[in-house]
């Protein structure tokens, strides 16, 4: 069996790669789903930022 795998050493590339694709799609599920609110921004115009002290 360790033979099979020393002889190709292609499907260790493969592996990391699936690993490695396997991680992004994990993180970006969990992000999606854990995202922070959105929050408005109020923007002043130039007449209200003369009117404050």
């Amino acid at each position: 069996m360790i033979r099979f795998f020393r002889d190709r050493p292609w499907i260790w590339i493969v592996f990391a790669f699936v690993v490695l694709i396997t991680g992004w799609v994990f993180l970006l599920r969990l992000a999606g789903e854990k995202r922070p609110e959105s929050v408005e921004i109020k923007t002043i115009t130039q007449q209200e930022q003369h009117d404050e002290p």
